[in-house]
């Protein structure tokens, strides 16, 4: 069984432990194999030795030679070890030492590689280990900060920084618990955050004290992305560095704690399931407290709120109050969207200055604008007031102005870069109280679950209304405008507000609700327009139906282009520009 170690996998959450075995073996392979064994029984995932040869740890003449004389393997032994790590799943890292061990653990193609404190100034040798494109840990115990700092700077300029952990602690077999320091963990990640480099955490402490394994679990939540725990069988053994190791029994239930725990750390994202039970349980809807007449301003004397498990309505009264009534409401009605007068549009935005498909939304398809298409498909709903086209003050969109005129659309023109405010603006200028985020290449935008999705969203009164079981670049969204003012407010990175679906589909931040389709379709199949594949793609399709079905839906061009594969296969290996993973969409709320 291989296995490998993924850099862009250590988090805290996921609880990476590895098994420290260093010279733990006291020179004996069997002694090594029982630790192996004993790292892979806790299902931790990685174990770690220390290859060398003596030359590199040791003076001759002095104690330390006569130490490490008692503790080398030779590369027959090492094999032996790795091939058994490889048959219990477990990942390799090795420290290395010099020139010699760095040749030795390549060649037994270890996973990852630590570079001990004491090497932390052979920066070439660094660099070398580096280019071997692996997760490198590297030992900063003991180091001053401008060591690390020109150290880290020396691989940026040579690119060689892209799997670089920065590994706190030292020993003093054991270290004292007062030699730690937990703040340097959030320290070193945000002041070296720059350089894209990870921290870790290795303590050292008495393997005998309770706090010994505490104390990695406080570094998980300051920020440590993996631990290094020392691991031997029997501390009453005495073998080679247990001082700060963990027997057996107490490795494997650290390890154990660390995988109940570490999960908890997960970031702040999507609310998870205990989370929507309770508030199904606990939280209230606004109610009206007396009949009250169409036409009627809500005040605050006509809300009260009581628990109703079955038709939950997270709205709250602020947003209530105000607003006219579509309607005659009985006492105990719940409030809803649907019965107040609310102004509904549907925002389309688009700008000349694409860079993957220059003046994208002024191409044509069978003779007509692709933003004009896009504008034709919105115009067939029946549930929106208005449409508004919403481009940049920027020159180069000026045609957009134009065509938009042309079609009898109204134009707002705000922010290049900003999209949130761009669309918060128009909504504002046009006094909706929802929208439908409609992007520029989106050019089988399907009006019939726009209006499934809006009648919805009116009565579920959620902050936003997503569309599911949609074809890539088709699912659109119904927006409330105060959250889209939130966002505007709180967003750490405005121009990320680009990829607006991405802040809006975060649970923890707003309540989410979707509306399923029940379309049948290839799951690879992708419906925008950003590449000139994509424009080819439509171009077949537009001139097919231009013959057979002019007013055809998105429903009529999926059943299509089942039938003729090779089309929809036309753009299927375009990738969009960013996943929502890459995407900084954090809010300061």
């Amino acid at each position: 069984m291989s296995s490998m170690i993924h850099f862009d996998d250590l988090a805290p959450h996921r609880g990476y432990v590895i098994g420290e075995i260093a010279c733990g073996h006291s020179g004996d392979p069997d002694k090594l194999l029982q630790l192996i064994d004993a790292v892979a029984e806790s299902s931790a995932k990685i174990v770690k030795f220390q290859i060398f040869t003596l030359e590199e740890r040791a003076i001759p003449g002095e104690e330390a030679w006569s130490i490490f004389e008692k503790l080398v393997l030779n590369e027959r032994q090492w094999r032996q070890a790795i091939d058994h790590a490889r048959k219990l799943g477990l990942s390799i890292v090795s420290d290395v030492f010099g020139r010699e061990s760095l040749t030795l653990a390549t060649n037994l193609g270890v996973d990852g590689y630590k570079v001990h404190s004491e090497d932390l100034l052979n920066s070439h040798f660094i660099a070398d280990i580096a280019m071997l494109d692996k997760p490198v840990i590297i030992g900063i115990g003991g180091a001053h900060r401008s060591e690390v700092y020109h150290l880290l700077n020396f691989l940026k300029q040579k690119q060689l920084i892209s799997q670089i952990i920065l590994m706190t602690g030292v020993q003093t077999f054991p270290t004292p618990i007062e030699a730690h320091s937990l703040d340097e963990i959030s320290d070193l990640i945000t002041k070296y955050a720059p350089f894209g480099v990870k921290v870790g955490f290795s303590d050292h402490i008495d393997g005998s004290r309770e706090e010994a394994s505490a104390i990695p679990l406080m570094a998980l939540a300051k920020g440590a992305c993996i631990i290094e725990k020392h691991i031997t069988i029997d501390r009453a053994n005495k073998w080679t560095d247990y001082q700060s190791a963990l027997s057996k029994f107490d490795f494997c239930k650290f390890v154990q704690r660390v995988h109940t725990l570490a999960p908890l750390l997960e970031p702040a994202g999507m609310v998870n399931e205990y989370e929507r039970q309770y508030r199904k349980m606990f939280k209230k809807s606004p109610c009206v407290r007396r009949d009250l007449p169409k036409a009627h301003i809500i005040c605050p004397n006509d809300i009260e709120y009581k628990k109703d498990s079955t038709n939950a309505i997270p709205v709250s009264s602020e947003r209530l109050v105000g607003k006219q009534l579509a309607k005659n409401l009985s006492t105990g009605t719940l409030y809803q969207y649907a019965n107040l007068n609310n102004k509904i549009g549907a925002i389309i935005v688009a700008r000349c200055s694409s860079n993957r498909l220059p003046n994208k939304a002024m191409r044509k398809i069978c003779g007509r604008e692709s933003i004009a298409l896009v504008i034709d498909r919105v115009k067939r709903c029946r549930s929106l007031d208005c449409i508004v086209l919403a481009t940049s003050t920027d020159p180069s969109d000026d045609p957009l102005a134009q065509m938009a005129q042309r079609e009898s659309v109204p134009v707002f023109r705000g922010s290049l870069d900003n999209v949130a405010s761009r669309y918060y603006e128009a909504a504002k200028a046009h006094s909706l109280d929802h929208f439908v985020r409609i992007t520029g290449d989106c050019i089988l935008c399907d009006e019939v679950m726009i209006d499934k999705a809006v009648e919805s969203h009116l009565k579920r009164c959620c902050d936003v209304t997503f569309m599911a079981n949609m074809p890539f670049g088709t699912a659109k969204e119904v927006v409330s405008i105060n959250i889209l003012k939130t966002i505007l407010d709180t967003v750490v990175v405005p121009s990320n507000t680009e990829y607006l679906e991405y802040y809006l589909e975060n649970e923890h931040y707003f309540s989410t609700h979707y509306v399923t389709s029940d379309y049948d379709f290839d799951p690879c199949l992708r419906i925008t327009l950003d590449y000139q594949e994509d424009l080819e793609l439509f171009s077949k399709i537009y001139t097919y139906f231009s013959d057979v079905n002019p007013n055809f839906t998105l429903g009529d061009a999926l059943d299509w282009l089942k039938e003729n594969p090779k089309i929809a296969q036309i753009n299927m290996h375009k990738q969009q520009k960013y996943l929502n993973y890459a995407v900084n969409t954090q809010l300061t709320i």
